[in-house]
């Protein structure tokens, strides 16, 4: 029995240790291009704050989603700057049908940093596939972003 439990606590601590590394893996939401990082977040407009969602001119509402994509340089010294990038591209379920999104820039401060937002309508539990283009640098083709995500009302 003693050592039944040994090896149960063992496994628990095993599994448990691997966790961290799982969840940094599913929470990734940023896809590295050369020295350019782009970020990306999906959440339901109803989960901002009302004054943070004022500000970036969103109504709050069920149904209503909204996507953020933020580019950051890496520079060789290992800080990294905002890049004013350009972002377009569509949101649609899985069956097919299709949204544009209309993105809007929205600048944080003197040179603090500098994002692209867009809303979009969804149905509750709906897988969303985003299928998105961004430009980060004028001498660069556009970078393609596609990834499905599940949206929740509250």
């Amino acid at each position: 029995m003693l050592r039944r439990n040994i090896v149960l606590s063992g496994l628990l601590l095993f599994v448990l240790s691997l966790l961290p590394l799982t969840l940094l893996a599913q929470d990734k939401n940023m896809e590295r291009v050369g020295d350019y990082e782009i970020y990306y977040d999906v959440l339901p407009t109803s989960f901002l704050n009302p004054q943070v969602a004022q500000g970036y001119g969103v109504v709050r509402s069920k149904g209503q989603g909204m996507i953020r994509i933020t580019v950051l340089h890496r520079l060789a010294d290992g800080s990294s700057e905002p890049v004013n990038a350009r972002v377009s591209g569509h949101a649609g379920n899985l069956a097919g049908q299709l949204n544009g999104l209309s993105f809007h820039t929205h600048q944080v401060g003197q040179n603090q940093g500098v994002f692209n937002l867009a809303t979009f309508r969804f149905v509750h539990d709906d897988p969303m596939r985003f299928n998105l283009r961004v430009t980060y640098d004028s001498k660069k083709p556009a970078h393609e972003l596609a990834f499905i995500r599940r949206l929740y009302m509250d």
